[in-house]
């Protein structure tokens, strides 16, 4: 897998995901595949979340991935909507998608680089 990991994107910092990752190639694929089913539970964990501890505790965990890999603007969305739900507001997801359709598709050129 042959990364150009100095660069960063909109979506993914390369430099942190570099760092975090000792520059190992193999770690890295095992991360992005592991962060790429993380993103389908999360997706899932959206449509199945009923109440505001549920959904505050799926943001706060995804949160917290996305920033691992240095997802960092989609940690930002994440925080937010978490800080909405946390103080009884039904948090505008508009955002998070948004990022998490840009991390996604930055997701899925690292893993075909």
């Amino acid at each position: 897998m042959a990364m150009e990991l100095h660069k960063t994107t909109s979506a993914i910092c390369r430099d942190h995901f570099s760092s975090v990752t000792f520059d190992d190639p193999d770690l890295q694929v095992q991360i992005l595949e592991m962060f790429a089913h993380q993103i389908e539970e999360f997706r899932r964990g959206l449509r199945e979340t009923m109440g505001t501890e549920t959904l505050c505790a799926l943001l706060h965990r995804f949160k917290g991935s996305a920033r691992g890999v240095g997802a960092f603007a989609l940690g930002e969305a994440l925080e937010q909507a978490e800080q909405e739900a946390a103080n009884g507001t039904v948090p505008l997801l508009m955002t998070v998608e948004s990022c998490l359709a840009e991390v996604s598709a930055d997701l899925s050129e690292l893993q075909n680089s």
